[in-house]
């Protein structure tokens, strides 16, 4: 079987859709030798450190790389539904898309595509109108062809089903995301300590081999992720003594509607208590995971949130919202109200007073990438 994948997202590095992307990608074909796999990337700029195409070269995988701008795509794809993907990787027996474009596709070709979440559905007021229009115009389409859908949680199929009832339920298959290898309890200080210099995480003394001691978010700076909120119940915290040496890490590049967190944090005069790193290569998070204090994640709503599992499997508490698919991946007592400041205030002083037990090679077993694959792989097959 001749298998196409999309793996433009990838020009996204950093983003959950193109970890997304990445990781299942490469898992596939580490753990598929039998399919041929097609990879269909297009992208006019190459990130910093772009190592995805040739590592998926090296696993077996034919990129087939062009330099289409984004906007050609959307203009044959979402608006006049022409020029199948098909001509620029050869025909296919299924095509796997992404949850923001579906290309035409050759007759007979079957279609099987992901939706992560419906964020655009239940909170426009998070979204640029473009973006809205872009997935319902996609959504349109996977329905009009009766494409499989992946997603990512029961959550988020709950809502697909709400919101769109006319989708055919026996189509739509839960795939939890997996979580990457990388994701382990560090204990090396020495490296740990080169890995959080380079993001200007603040040591008690150059001597020290442990950081000041603090809180980390990870993910994009946008509204439907609450950091203006975890901003101030942060400052909150850091008047009880027990807590006043504490940090906000915020690791992440910034997204729409940014301003506002910068602002807050000008305001409340946190500039040399909340650090921004910007992006934060792969390979070092497991490092800011396993010296933080406590994971912050207090998004209102998520098709799955990743950041909060990959602190767990490296052995760190988190405190997440009690809501969406959070409420389904992470044990509640991890989780609260997003909207109530002092239950917020509360729980993360709990979680920062307590110990508790976490068992990281449960939450690896769970979110393994390659039980997503294997499911996958059923999927096409059935």
């Amino acid at each position: 079987m001749i298998i196409g994948v999309d793996i433009t997202m990838l020009v996204y590095a950093g983003s959950g859709v193109a970890n997304y992307i990445y990781n299942f990608a490469k898992t596939l074909l580490t753990i598929d030798k039998k399919n041929e796999y097609r990879l269909f990337y297009s992208s006019l700029r190459r990130p910093k450190n772009f190592y995805y195409l040739k590592e998926l070269e090296k696993l077996g995988g034919k990129v087939c790389s062009y330099r289409f701008p984004p906007t050609l795509l959307q203009i044959w794809w979402r608006r006049f539904s022409i020029v199948p993907v098909e001509w620029f990787i050869g025909k296919v027996d299924v095509f796997f898309s992404s949850d923001f474009l579906r290309p035409p596709l050759f007759k007979g070709t079957k279609e099987i595509t992901t939706i992560h979440d419906l964020t655009w559905k239940l909170f426009p007021e998070y979204h640029e109108e473009r973006i809205i229009k872009a997935h319902e115009k996609k959504l349109e389409k996977t329905i009009k062809y009766r494409d499989t859908i992946i997603v990512d949680s029961q959550s988020t199929k709950n809502d697909l089903i709400k919101f769109y009832p006319q989708v055919e339920q026996n189509k739509v298959h839960v795939i939890y995301p997996g979580i990457g290898n990388e994701f382990r309890k560090i204990n090396n200080k020495v490296k740990t300590k080169i890995t959080l210099k380079k993001y200007d995480i603040v040591f008690p003394s150059p001597q020290s081999l442990v950081p000041s001691p603090y809180l980390l978010y990870v993910g994009a700076i946008e509204p439907r992720k609450n950091l203006v909120r975890s901003i101030e119940v942060f400052n909150e915290l850091i008047k009880d003594d027990k807590f006043s040496d504490f940090k906000f890490i915020i690791a992440g590049r910034a997204g729409w509607k940014k301003e506002s967190v910068f602002q807050r944090v000008k305001e409340l005069n946190l500039e040399d208590k909340v650090i921004f790193t910007g992006f934060v290569e792969d390979e070092d998070l497991p490092y800011l995971y396993s010296a933080a204090s406590l994971t912050v994640y207090l998004s209102s709503y998520e098709g799955f949130g990743l950041p909060p599992l990959e602190s767990l499997a490296c052995g760190t508490k988190v405190i997440a919202g009690d809501n969406s698919s959070l409420k389904e991946t992470i044990d509640k007592e991890f989780l609260v109200d997003v909207n109530d400041k002092n239950k917020i205030l509360e729980k993360m002083k709990y979680l920062l007073g307590n110990k508790i037990e976490i068992n990281s090679k449960e939450v690896q077993n769970r979110f393994d990438w390659k039980e997503s694959a294997k499911k996958f792989l059923n999927i096409i097959t059935d």
